[in-house]
């Protein structure tokens, strides 16, 4: 089994968060899933602090996450962009965010708390270099430890996880947007630079080809060789590889904000109350966070991690839970919202949407790829556990996304 990767220094980075505390000593543990993270690699820490009184030490739980070890990983996760961007999420936009909110008056126990606490990060221990090295590390807080539970990604969500998770997602778009239009001077010189379009396949285009063939074999088994369907999938998954790739500027529409871009099951954890309903939600991993539409946020969660039969009878009243708490949101902090409407909405998910179907189709064979123990893990590749799917859970999801977007026209 590998060995735990080493954090040199990991006082420097956590001390300057920890109130005037001072790290004693600390463990380390794997966090990381098997089968569920094949990118960065995520450490628990317990950490023991000193008090600035000189008072008993406590202990504090926090996450570390740092670049992957293997080159392939590294190459395909762009540590080079992708850390950067992450960092600042939580170094940059959640602290213009939370000012933004307080210079509004909005109390701070209303404040939006869909972000981890964050406890330091750098992208090198060499302070004279910008560059991001195996020495990066961005440490938060371990949600665990405040009752959050990770989502499962074989459990699709229900109508409460489901309507919970996009009034988180249209505050997290909507704060951004308001910063735009009320400090756009904050917003264009000290936020929006970290967000720029990112091709998540640009440094692996050996992969792409894979994945279309891979596809489109999965949806000729779908649908019993359907040539118009298969036919269509083609041509959306072309138009999404050309439109991860197109270049980077993305004009500024009313519904551009920075978005997750990976906003699905993995990625959210929920805090219930004693009769098992989700109160409080955290969105974590924003390594391909960018400046984009926020309708590829909505569209790609709803197909890839909303249980399909509660989708198919709530599309529209989700669409409209999203819509009111982003307007709602910026409308709280002061931002203008007649050119809001829902019409224009609506027209945006229209525009937007078809963009979306190949992703969460692409995403199917992982999300239901079966769960493998660490032994396993360590014995098979990452494309070798994909291709060990269940095939007929497989087509029976790929069946229902190509249902869905029929039935609300954003597959043509």
């Amino acid at each position: 089994m590998d060995s735990l990767p080493d954090i040199c220094e990991l006082h420097q980075v956590i001390e300057p968060y920890l109130g005037g505390g001072r790290l004693c000593s600390y463990q380390t543990n794997s966090l990381t899933q098997p089968g569920d993270n094949y990118g960065s690699v995520l450490l628990s820490i317990r950490a023991q602090v000193q008090r600035p009184d000189g008072g008993e030490p406590y202990e504090v739980n926090l996450v570390a996450k740092v670049p992957p070890t293997d080159p392939k990983y590294w190459q395909f996760i762009q540590p080079e962009r992708t850390c950067l961007t992450e960092n600042a999420v939580y170094k940059i936009l959640a602290p213009a965010l939370a000012t933004l909110q307080q210079e509004a008056g909005i109390p701070q126990a209303e404040h939006f708390d869909g972000f981890a606490q964050y406890y330091g990060s750098r992208t090198t221990l060499d302070s004279s270099c910008q560059l991001v090295d195996h020495n990066a590390i961005l440490v938060l807080e371990n949600l665990r430890g405040s009752d959050y539970v990770p989502g499962q990604r074989l459990q699709p969500y229900d109508l409460p996880h489901t309507l919970m998770a996009l009034t988180y997602m249209a505050q997290f778009h909507a704060l951004p947007l308001a910063l735009r239009l009320l400090k756009p001077h904050v917003f264009q010189e000290q936020v929006k630079p970290f967000f720029e379009k990112f091709d998540w396949h640009a440094a692996a285009p050996e992969s792409k080809a894979t994945m279309k063939a891979e596809t489109l074999e999965d949806i000729r088994k779908a649908t019993n060789n359907n040539e118009k369907l298969v036919s269509r999938v083609k041509q959306l998954s072309d138009e999404l590889f050309d439109f991860l790739a197109a270049p980077a500027s993305m004009p500024d529409g009313p519904f551009t904000s920075i978005i997750h871009s990976d906003f699905w099951i993995n990625n959210l954890m929920f805090r219930y109350d004693p009769s098992g309903m989700p109160t409080h939600m955290k969105i974590i991993d924003f390594q391909t966070a960018q400046y984009d539409s926020v309708v590829h946020d909505i569209i790609s969660f709803l197909l890839s991690s909303v249980d399909i039969p509660i989708l198919e009878l709530h599309f529209e009243h989700m669409l409209e839970v999203y819509y009111k708490t982003f307007i709602r949101c910026l409308a709280r902090v002061g931002a203008e919202i007649s050119g809001y409407s829902y019409t224009a909405f609506r027209a945006e998910v229209k525009r937007v949407a078809y963009i979306q179907v190949p992703h969460a189709i692409f995403m199917t064979r992982f999300i239901l790829a079966d769960n493998v123990t660490a032994q396993q893990k360590e014995q098979r590749q990452l494309a070798e556990v994909l291709k060990n799917t269940g095939s007929e859970r497989v087509c029976h999801k790929l069946n229902q996304i190509l249902s869905i977007a029929q039935q609300f026209d954003i597959l043509y």
